[in-house]
């Protein structure tokens, strides 16, 4: 993977940790609470020592259905050959993209050093989508606040996190255009991706 992705794969371990919920969010029309308030339950997954990591894991597993809108971040990344998917395949991209998704995140979960956030603006972008833009705040002497924008949705009186930019970069684009690359060295099959995606979520 190249240093570029790279980074972006660990600056964005602890951004999930730090904003994914343990359960689903209050309905609240205000995103900037929803936010706050993913943050927050969060915090208390993290200081419950009683839970043993299994059932850190299992819960985080949970969470990417609950916080982000996992079928349609997925079709995103597939871009165009979402289309040419069979039913079957576009359900086990989904599953494995998620998987995939969350092995990556849990791997460092555990390395998470008690960073805080802050709400810093919100605008409607139309189209239903909502731009949230947070800062996160370094604990350790001599470290940047990193700036992050979570595009969301109302889902009811709720909402769901579909991409997450890290200083103008943004996640779900990142991941478009490796699996694009990935699936043009394979034929513009689709198959061999999934596969990828499976044997990397093993770890």
């Amino acid at each position: 993977m190249r240093p570029r992705r790279v980074f972006l794969h660990l600056a964005l371990v602890l951004l999930f940790a730090a904003f994914v919920p343990l359960r689903p969010a209050a309905a609240s029309a205000d995103p900037s609470a929803f936010m706050v308030g993913i943050g927050n339950r969060v915090l208390d997954i993290i200081n419950d020592k009683r839970t043993s990591d299994a059932q850190h894991r299992e819960q985080f597993l949970q969470l990417a259905d609950q916080s982000f809108d996992v079928p349609k971040i997925a079709q995103f990344v597939l871009g165009r050959y979402w289309r040419s998917a069979s039913d079957d395949e576009k359900a086990r991209f989904i599953q494995a993209f998620k998987t995939y998704m969350v092995q990556v995140y849990w791997s460092r979960f555990n390395s998470y050093a008690g960073e805080t956030f802050q709400v810093t603006n919100t605008k409607d972008e139309g189209n239903g989508t909502i731009l949230v833009t947070t800062e996160i705040l370094r604990t350790e002497s001599g470290k940047p606040s990193v700036k992050v924008s979570w595009s969301l949705v109302a889902i009811g009186q709720s909402f769901k996190i579909r991409d997450a930019s890290l200083e103008g970069v943004s996640q779900a684009l990142t991941y478009r255009e490796e699996f694009a690359s990935i699936i043009e060295h394979n034929g513009g099959k689709v198959a061999p991706l999934i596969d990828q995606l499976n044997d990397r979520a093993k770890g």
